[in-house]
Protein backbone atom coordinates (compact mmCIF):
# COMPACT_ATOMS: atom_id res chain seq x y z
CA UNK A 1 0.00 0.00 0.00
CA UNK A 2 1.19 3.29 -0.85
CA UNK A 3 -0.08 6.76 1.37
CA UNK A 4 1.52 10.10 0.10
CA UNK A 5 0.35 13.60 1.82
CA UNK A 6 1.70 16.51 0.32
CA UNK A 7 1.35 20.23 1.17
CA UNK A 8 1.69 22.56 -1.75
CA UNK A 9 1.94 26.26 -2.32
CA UNK A 10 2.79 28.63 -4.88
CA UNK A 11 3.07 31.94 -5.31
CA UNK A 12 3.36 34.49 -8.33
CA UNK A 13 4.15 38.22 -8.60
CA UNK A 14 3.78 40.76 -11.54
CA UNK A 15 0.86 38.69 -13.01
CA UNK A 16 -0.53 40.92 -16.73
CA UNK A 17 -3.67 42.94 -15.43
CA UNK A 18 -5.88 44.99 -17.76
CA UNK A 19 -6.80 48.58 -17.30
CA UNK A 20 -9.01 51.25 -18.80
CA UNK A 21 -6.51 54.23 -18.61
CA UNK A 22 -9.39 56.25 -19.95
CA UNK A 23 -12.06 55.46 -16.99
CA UNK A 24 -14.50 57.82 -15.57
CA UNK A 25 -12.67 59.75 -12.81
CA UNK A 26 -14.27 59.09 -9.01
CA UNK A 27 -15.34 60.85 -6.35
CA UNK A 28 -15.78 59.39 -3.22
CA UNK A 29 -18.02 60.41 0.04
CA UNK A 30 -18.59 58.27 3.43
CA UNK A 31 -17.18 55.52 1.57
CA UNK A 32 -19.72 55.32 -1.55
CA UNK A 33 -17.53 55.81 -4.52
CA UNK A 34 -19.34 57.56 -7.53
CA UNK A 35 -18.54 58.51 -11.14
CA UNK A 36 -17.86 61.89 -11.77
CA UNK A 37 -18.39 61.42 -15.64
CA UNK A 38 -15.01 62.91 -16.58
CA UNK A 39 -12.79 61.11 -18.60
CA UNK A 40 -9.18 61.86 -18.15
CA UNK A 41 -8.62 61.81 -21.70
CA UNK A 42 -11.58 63.49 -23.28
CA UNK A 43 -10.18 62.95 -26.64
CA UNK A 44 -10.03 59.32 -26.85
CA UNK A 45 -12.34 56.40 -25.91
CA UNK A 46 -11.58 53.51 -23.95
CA UNK A 47 -7.54 53.33 -23.23
CA UNK A 48 -6.51 49.52 -22.85
CA UNK A 49 -3.13 49.02 -20.91
CA UNK A 50 -1.33 45.94 -19.64
CA UNK A 51 -0.01 46.42 -16.40
CA UNK A 52 1.89 44.12 -14.32
CA UNK A 53 0.25 44.59 -10.98
CA UNK A 54 -1.10 40.95 -10.60
CA UNK A 55 -0.38 38.52 -8.11
CA UNK A 56 -1.88 35.31 -6.38
CA UNK A 57 -1.40 32.40 -3.85
CA UNK A 58 -2.63 28.90 -4.02
CA UNK A 59 -2.18 26.71 -0.93
CA UNK A 60 -3.28 22.91 -1.53
CA UNK A 61 -3.24 19.65 0.57
CA UNK A 62 -2.88 16.51 -1.72
CA UNK A 63 -3.74 13.05 -0.33
CA UNK A 64 -3.10 9.76 -2.00
CA UNK A 65 -4.34 5.79 -1.28
CA UNK A 66 -2.71 3.71 -3.12
CA UNK A 67 -2.87 -0.62 -3.44
CA UNK A 68 -1.89 -3.17 -5.56
CA UNK A 69 -3.45 -6.58 -5.20
CA UNK A 70 -1.47 -10.05 -6.30
CA UNK A 71 -4.97 -10.86 -7.89
CA UNK A 72 -4.84 -7.91 -10.56
CA UNK A 73 -6.90 -5.58 -8.82
CA UNK A 74 -5.38 -2.31 -8.24
CA UNK A 75 -7.17 0.78 -6.29
CA UNK A 76 -6.29 4.52 -6.10
CA UNK A 77 -7.95 7.40 -4.21
CA UNK A 78 -6.79 10.91 -4.42
CA UNK A 79 -8.47 14.14 -2.50
CA UNK A 80 -7.31 17.78 -2.78
CA UNK A 81 -7.91 20.28 -0.44
CA UNK A 82 -7.33 23.63 -1.88
CA UNK A 83 -7.53 26.99 -2.53
CA UNK A 84 -6.27 29.84 -5.06
CA UNK A 85 -6.72 33.51 -4.39
CA UNK A 86 -5.94 36.55 -7.07
CA UNK A 87 -6.33 39.49 -8.52
CA UNK A 88 -6.42 38.87 -11.68
CA UNK A 89 -8.75 37.16 -13.58
CA UNK A 90 -8.22 35.54 -17.51
CA UNK A 91 -7.07 38.49 -19.55
CA UNK A 92 -9.25 37.93 -22.56
CA UNK A 93 -12.64 36.64 -20.77
CA UNK A 94 -14.01 40.21 -20.67
CA UNK A 95 -16.33 42.28 -18.39
CA UNK A 96 -16.37 41.97 -14.62
CA UNK A 97 -15.76 38.35 -14.39
CA UNK A 98 -12.56 38.64 -16.76
CA UNK A 99 -9.21 40.62 -17.05
CA UNK A 100 -10.82 43.94 -15.88
CA UNK A 101 -11.64 45.44 -12.58
CA UNK A 102 -14.79 47.27 -11.79
CA UNK A 103 -12.32 50.34 -10.80
CA UNK A 104 -9.19 50.10 -13.03
CA UNK A 105 -7.88 52.26 -9.95
CA UNK A 106 -8.05 49.94 -7.38
CA UNK A 107 -7.25 46.68 -8.30
CA UNK A 108 -6.53 45.93 -4.41
CA UNK A 109 -10.40 45.92 -4.14
CA UNK A 110 -10.48 43.09 -6.99
CA UNK A 111 -8.71 40.36 -5.43
CA UNK A 112 -10.45 37.00 -4.48
CA UNK A 113 -11.29 33.61 -5.29
CA UNK A 114 -9.68 32.38 -8.68
CA UNK A 115 -11.56 31.65 -11.51
CA UNK A 116 -10.62 28.54 -11.84
CA UNK A 117 -10.80 28.33 -8.04
CA UNK A 118 -11.96 24.54 -6.92
CA UNK A 119 -11.87 23.86 -2.91
CA UNK A 120 -12.10 20.34 -2.71
CA UNK A 121 -11.97 17.12 -5.31
CA UNK A 122 -12.00 13.52 -4.84
CA UNK A 123 -11.08 11.20 -7.13
CA UNK A 124 -11.35 7.67 -7.10
CA UNK A 125 -9.89 4.67 -10.09
CA UNK A 126 -9.32 1.20 -10.03
CA UNK A 127 -8.12 -1.62 -13.05
CA UNK A 128 -9.18 -4.95 -12.66
CA UNK A 129 -6.87 -7.57 -14.67
CA UNK A 130 -9.61 -10.33 -15.14
CA UNK A 131 -8.56 -14.12 -13.94
CA UNK A 132 -8.60 -15.59 -17.79
CA UNK A 133 -5.85 -16.55 -19.91
CA UNK A 134 -2.34 -17.61 -19.92
CA UNK A 135 -0.60 -16.92 -16.91
CA UNK A 136 -3.91 -15.63 -14.76
CA UNK A 137 -5.61 -17.87 -12.68
CA UNK A 138 -8.53 -19.68 -14.40
CA UNK A 139 -8.57 -20.82 -17.85
CA UNK A 140 -4.83 -20.80 -18.21
CA UNK A 141 -4.64 -22.13 -21.83
CA UNK A 142 -6.62 -23.65 -24.79
CA UNK A 143 -9.59 -22.39 -26.47
CA UNK A 144 -11.00 -20.92 -23.32
CA UNK A 145 -7.94 -19.42 -22.46
CA UNK A 146 -8.25 -17.42 -26.07
CA UNK A 147 -11.78 -16.63 -25.63
CA UNK A 148 -11.89 -15.00 -22.40
CA UNK A 149 -7.87 -14.37 -21.62
CA UNK A 150 -6.35 -10.66 -21.85
CA UNK A 151 -9.61 -8.89 -20.44
CA UNK A 152 -8.99 -5.95 -17.98
CA UNK A 153 -11.59 -3.46 -16.53
CA UNK A 154 -10.52 0.11 -15.45
CA UNK A 155 -12.88 3.31 -14.21
CA UNK A 156 -12.45 6.29 -12.29
CA UNK A 157 -15.06 8.42 -10.40
CA UNK A 158 -14.85 11.94 -9.21
CA UNK A 159 -16.47 14.85 -7.40
CA UNK A 160 -15.70 18.44 -6.53
CA UNK A 161 -16.72 21.47 -5.70
CA UNK A 162 -18.45 24.31 -8.18
CA UNK A 163 -16.06 27.37 -9.54
CA UNK A 164 -16.79 30.78 -8.68
CA UNK A 165 -18.74 33.84 -10.39
CA UNK A 166 -18.70 37.54 -10.25
CA UNK A 167 -22.02 38.97 -9.61
CA UNK A 168 -22.42 41.94 -12.72
CA UNK A 169 -25.17 44.87 -13.14
CA UNK A 170 -24.52 45.87 -16.17
CA UNK A 171 -27.54 47.91 -15.84
CA UNK A 172 -25.50 50.29 -13.99
CA UNK A 173 -21.95 49.89 -16.29
CA UNK A 174 -22.33 53.02 -18.71
CA UNK A 175 -22.76 55.59 -15.33
CA UNK A 176 -19.37 54.20 -13.66
CA UNK A 177 -16.85 53.40 -17.25
CA UNK A 178 -16.00 54.42 -20.88
CA UNK A 179 -16.46 50.92 -21.95
CA UNK A 180 -14.58 47.93 -20.97
CA UNK A 181 -15.20 47.84 -17.24
CA UNK A 182 -18.34 46.46 -15.81
CA UNK A 183 -20.40 47.80 -13.01
CA UNK A 184 -20.94 45.10 -9.58
CA UNK A 185 -24.16 45.09 -7.46
CA UNK A 186 -23.85 46.07 -3.76
CA UNK A 187 -24.07 43.71 -1.54
CA UNK A 188 -27.09 44.42 1.37
CA UNK A 189 -27.25 41.40 3.28
CA UNK A 190 -26.28 37.84 3.58
CA UNK A 191 -26.82 35.47 0.11
CA UNK A 192 -30.41 33.87 -0.54
CA UNK A 193 -28.91 30.40 -2.07
CA UNK A 194 -32.03 28.55 -3.50
CA UNK A 195 -29.11 25.88 -5.45
CA UNK A 196 -31.89 25.00 -7.84
CA UNK A 197 -31.26 24.88 -11.86
CA UNK A 198 -34.07 27.60 -12.18
CA UNK A 199 -32.85 30.19 -9.56
CA UNK A 200 -29.09 29.07 -8.38
CA UNK A 201 -29.17 32.35 -6.27
CA UNK A 202 -32.01 35.01 -5.63
CA UNK A 203 -32.68 38.01 -7.25
CA UNK A 204 -36.50 39.29 -8.05
CA UNK A 205 -34.97 40.10 -11.69
CA UNK A 206 -35.69 36.59 -12.46
CA UNK A 207 -39.48 35.53 -12.33
CA UNK A 208 -38.35 31.75 -11.26
CA UNK A 209 -36.89 33.21 -7.83
CA UNK A 210 -39.73 35.40 -7.42
CA UNK A 211 -42.31 32.25 -7.68
CA UNK A 212 -40.04 30.48 -5.64
CA UNK A 213 -39.14 33.42 -2.79
CA UNK A 214 -42.47 35.60 -3.21
CA UNK A 215 -41.70 37.43 0.12
CA UNK A 216 -37.46 37.53 0.05
CA UNK A 217 -35.46 40.66 -0.87
CA UNK A 218 -32.73 41.31 -3.06
CA UNK A 219 -29.33 40.67 -1.30
CA UNK A 220 -27.01 42.29 -4.51
CA UNK A 221 -29.78 45.19 -6.01
CA UNK A 222 -28.03 47.29 -8.92
CA UNK A 223 -26.69 49.93 -7.46
CA UNK A 224 -27.62 53.68 -8.03
CA UNK A 225 -26.55 55.26 -11.46
CA UNK A 226 -23.17 56.30 -11.21
CA UNK A 227 -22.58 54.55 -8.04
CA UNK A 228 -19.63 51.55 -7.81
CA UNK A 229 -21.05 48.40 -6.24
CA UNK A 230 -19.45 46.79 -2.98
CA UNK A 231 -19.37 43.22 -4.08
CA UNK A 232 -16.77 41.67 -4.81
CA UNK A 233 -15.09 39.14 -7.62
CA UNK A 234 -15.81 35.63 -7.36
CA UNK A 235 -18.11 35.85 -4.39
CA UNK A 236 -20.76 33.02 -5.40
CA UNK A 237 -19.97 29.41 -5.97
CA UNK A 238 -21.91 27.64 -8.56
CA UNK A 239 -22.87 24.11 -8.68
CA UNK A 240 -20.23 21.06 -7.89
CA UNK A 241 -19.77 18.20 -10.72
CA UNK A 242 -19.57 15.12 -10.56
CA UNK A 243 -19.12 11.96 -13.44
CA UNK A 244 -17.95 8.43 -13.89
CA UNK A 245 -15.96 6.71 -16.62
CA UNK A 246 -15.45 2.99 -17.48
CA UNK A 247 -13.29 1.09 -19.54
CA UNK A 248 -13.09 -2.81 -20.98
CA UNK A 249 -9.81 -3.22 -22.78
CA UNK A 250 -8.74 -6.80 -24.65
CA UNK A 251 -5.03 -7.16 -25.56
CA UNK A 252 -4.24 -9.52 -28.33
CA UNK A 253 -0.71 -10.94 -27.92
CA UNK A 254 0.61 -11.65 -31.54
CA UNK A 255 4.10 -11.78 -30.93
CA UNK A 256 6.42 -10.91 -28.27
CA UNK A 257 7.10 -7.56 -29.17
CA UNK A 258 3.57 -7.21 -31.08
CA UNK A 259 0.16 -6.88 -29.83
CA UNK A 260 -3.54 -5.32 -30.83
CA UNK A 261 -5.82 -3.46 -28.16
CA UNK A 262 -9.07 -3.05 -27.96
CA UNK A 263 -10.83 -0.97 -26.21
CA UNK A 264 -14.43 0.22 -25.53
CA UNK A 265 -14.59 3.71 -23.55
CA UNK A 266 -17.72 5.28 -21.80
CA UNK A 267 -17.18 8.31 -20.10
CA UNK A 268 -19.99 9.98 -17.70
CA UNK A 269 -21.56 6.05 -16.86
CA UNK A 270 -24.20 7.70 -14.91
CA UNK A 271 -25.20 10.29 -17.43
CA UNK A 272 -25.25 12.73 -14.59
CA UNK A 273 -25.54 16.43 -16.19
CA UNK A 274 -22.18 18.80 -15.02
CA UNK A 275 -24.52 22.14 -15.29
CA UNK A 276 -22.55 25.70 -16.19
CA UNK A 277 -22.16 28.60 -13.93
CA UNK A 278 -25.18 30.65 -13.36
CA UNK A 279 -26.45 33.96 -15.59
CA UNK A 280 -24.14 36.03 -13.26
CA UNK A 281 -26.26 39.18 -14.43
CA UNK A 282 -28.27 40.93 -11.89
CA UNK A 283 -29.69 43.35 -14.07
CA UNK A 284 -31.08 40.35 -16.67
CA UNK A 285 -34.25 38.52 -16.28
CA UNK A 286 -32.23 35.17 -16.39
CA UNK A 287 -30.06 36.33 -13.34
CA UNK A 288 -29.33 33.23 -10.97
CA UNK A 289 -30.37 30.67 -13.46
CA UNK A 290 -28.29 28.18 -15.57
CA UNK A 291 -28.94 27.73 -19.06
CA UNK A 292 -26.31 25.77 -20.25
CA UNK A 293 -23.91 22.46 -19.18
CA UNK A 294 -20.54 22.76 -18.84
CA UNK A 295 -19.85 18.76 -19.55
CA UNK A 296 -21.04 16.04 -22.19
CA UNK A 297 -23.70 13.81 -21.80
CA UNK A 298 -22.88 10.48 -21.79
CA UNK A 299 -20.40 9.25 -24.57
CA UNK A 300 -18.88 6.39 -25.77
CA UNK A 301 -16.19 5.19 -28.07
CA UNK A 302 -14.10 2.58 -29.41
CA UNK A 303 -10.39 2.09 -30.25
CA UNK A 304 -8.00 0.27 -31.58
CA UNK A 305 -4.54 0.09 -31.47
CA UNK A 306 -1.71 -2.08 -33.02
CA UNK A 307 1.64 -1.85 -30.83
CA UNK A 308 5.04 -3.10 -32.31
Amino acid sequence: MFVDIDYVGTKATRLNALKNLNQFLTTTVDGVTRSTGVLPYPNFNQIEYMDPMGNSIYHGLDATLERRFKSGLGFRIAYTWSTSIDNSGELLGGGASGGFSQDSRNLRAWRGRSDFDVPQRIIGSYIYDLPFGKGRKFATHGFLAQVLGGFSLSGSAFKQSGRPLTLLATGNSPTIANGLNTATPNIVGPPILPHNIDCWYYHSANPFCRAQLPNATNFAPVPAAGVYGNSGRNTIRGPGSLGTDYSLQRVFQLAETRSLEFKWEVFNVTNHPTFALPSNNVSSSSAGAITSLAGDPRVMQFALRFKF
